[in-house]
């Protein structure tokens, strides 16, 4: 069916807003088709038989046009997803309402995380910016963020969830991870902008593992924040020069030197901020023990090599409560 239309014309000609649904539409055939013939044991070969050139091609041209990993992406499946609208889900039924809802409940976090981060930007970059407005909106942002990852918590059925999660694992196929909420480029920005010297002195290692997963992240937010953290104009590609103790960590990226013209009150509201993004931390790592890891199902964000505990609170500045 694919080979019989000349579907890479239209799809380099559609308009940005339509080709990134287009390639949402691409990515999820693809993983289905990775899926399926795991789930019936094909051989690699056959595997790729059942993906198709056709399709293989299409996959790979619309990457070319908007660069992302090589798998069904984060991006993909909440970003660029029209899920308000015309929803891409796998399941039917009840699963597939949760999988939407799962999918929708992402796509409003990363809404709110959009607020925040451009509320600390005004705050950062703006000499007229209201300090005391700009950490108002990030926090009432976060709070927001909190409240649907806890109705995440409390309200997920474990069983629906199940259901359609088998379709979000690692590519059998392939080495390369799922898309996971690890590669939320907006609460990257959002830590980087609140509390990323912190990190940097505490957590080097998230630094590390961004730069070093940084394919798997929406790529235009991503590199703003590589921007922000290369203060010589280094390669995105390259782990930059503090990173490795060779310069100091380039505090401008962040809000600290705004803080530090500022009194009690400001710092007070900056602390919560930091203690809203900390319970969002803290609550995405339980909701991740009580629906995957205890649960026994597949980690798709985290390497073999890797401690999954470390990945999950790897953004925290304190020990996290193990109850």
């Amino acid at each position: 069916m694919i080979a019989a239309t000349d579907y890479e014309a239209q799809l380099l000609s559609l308009p940005k807003s339509e080709f990134e649904i287009a390639k949402t539409d691409v990515q999820y055939l693809v993983n289905c088709a990775y899926q399926i013939s795991a789930f019936a044991g094909l051989h690699p070969v056959d595997a790729e038989l059942t993906v198709g050139k056709e399709l293989s091609r299409l996959a790979r041209l619309s990457r070319q046009r908007q660069p992302s990993v090589d798998v069904l992406s984060y991006e993909d499946m909440i970003l660029t997803n029209p899920l308000q609208s015309d929803p891409r889900v796998y399941c039917l039924g009840s699963a597939g309402v949760e999988e939407r809802d799962f999918c929708l409940g992402h796509q409003y976090i990363e809404s709110e995380l959009q607020s925040a981060m451009d509320a600390l930007l005004e705050l950062r970059d703006s000499a007229e910016a209201d300090a005391r407005q700009c950490l108002a909106v990030c926090v009432e942002r976060l709070e927001s963020a909190n409240c649907v990852l806890a109705r995440f918590f409390e309200c997920m059925s474990p069983d629906l969830f199940g259901q359609f999660r088998v379709f979000y694992g690692k590519n059998p196929y392939k080495d390369r991870l799922g898309p996971s909420g690890r590669f939320s480029a907006r609460i990257v920005a959002v830590s980087v902008l609140l509390i990323g010297e912190e990190l940097f002195h505490q957590k080097p290692q998230f630094y590390r593992d961004v730069f070093r997963l940084s394919e798997y992240y929406p790529q235009r937010c991503i590199h703003e924040v590589f921007r922000w953290l290369s203060p010589d104009k280094e390669s995105a590609e390259l782990q930059p020069r503090w990173l490795n103790g060779k310069a100091d960590f380039p505090k401008f990226a962040t809000i600290s030197p705004v803080m530090e013209r500022h009194g009690s009150e400001i710092r007070k509201l900056r602390a919560s901020c930091v203690s809203a993004l900390d319970r969002f931390t803290q609550l995405h790592r339980r909701t991740a023990l009580k629906y995957t890891i205890e649960p026994g199902r597949p980690i798709v964000g985290v390497e073999a090599a890797e401690s999954i505990e470390s990945v999950l609170s790897q953004r925290l500045l304190r020990a996290v409560d193990q109850s």
